[in-house]
């Protein structure tokens, strides 16, 4: 395999900066209200989450969960809302809903987490949730904060460009060998300028190269997202 790969001149593999130039003339067709019906929002919250009524009115799609026992429970969500408090027993009560969120970015770096709380922002648990969620809130702040984070969540998740960044860094940090990566890429570009939304040949090279579990589960949450029938659609 590792000389078949050396074989190749570099420039037969196809390079991520491709789809960078791709989403940059091609812009998605539909309108900001249409992207947050598309998107599936997962909340994970002991509680009734405040905000809900006030988020569906602006169009978002959110289900609530009242606490996870299994990561699978949130491999069909782009973006996850998590409390702090009150959720996480599954995994290390100690800091609570910043244990889910450590796991979800662990195993399932292109979803975008949002942490929140009522309690006070420099807890134990909020600093934990810092340093692995995408952004951070607090629970009681303003409908057009919560508006304007979920807005950015969705314009990163519609872009299959960050999306492969963040997707690479995770398979760098599960050490794959960076001759894997390039092919893993040069197979996701091919797939994106081609439009092809079951990642055939992604899915057939998971099927024959040697990486970890946990790094093949990285690559296959990314291509089973369903927001690329939104990209696929413009």
């Amino acid at each position: 395999m590792i000389k078949k790969f050396l074989a190749r001149n570099i420039d037969a593999y196809s390079s991520i900066l491709e789809v960078r130039d791709h989403s940059n003339t091609k812009k998605i067709s539909m309108s900001q209200q249409e992207l947050r019906g598309s998107t599936r929002i997962a909340i994970i919250d002991d509680e009734k989450f405040k905000a809900y009524n006030n988020l569906t009115t602006y169009g978002y799609n959110i289900k609530e969960l009242p606490d996870i026992t299994s990561l699978d429970q949130v491999v069909g969500f782009d973006i996850i809302l998590c409390d702090l408090m009150g959720v996480g027993q599954n995994f290390d009560s100690s800091i609570g809903g910043a244990s889910i969120i450590r796991e979800i970015k662990e195993n399932y770096p292109t979803k975008f987490v949002i942490a929140y709380s009522g309690a006070r922002g420099n807890s134990a648990e909020a600093n934990a949730a810092k340093r692995y969620a995408d952004e951070f809130i607090k629970k009681d702040e303003e409908i057009t904060k919560w508006v304007e984070k979920l807005d950015r969540a969705i314009e990163f998740s519609s872009d299959p460009y960050q999306r492969w960044l963040v997707t690479r860094q995770g398979l760098i940090d599960h050490e794959v060998d960076i001759r894997r990566i390039v092919e893993l890429e040069s197979a996701y570009v091919e797939a994106i300028k081609n439009h092809d939304q079951d990642f055939s040949k992604v899915k057939k090279m998971l099927e024959t190269i040697d990486i970890g579990g946990n790094a093949k589960g990285i690559v296959q949450s990314l291509i089973a997202s369903a927001i690329y029938s939104i990209i696929f659609a413009s």
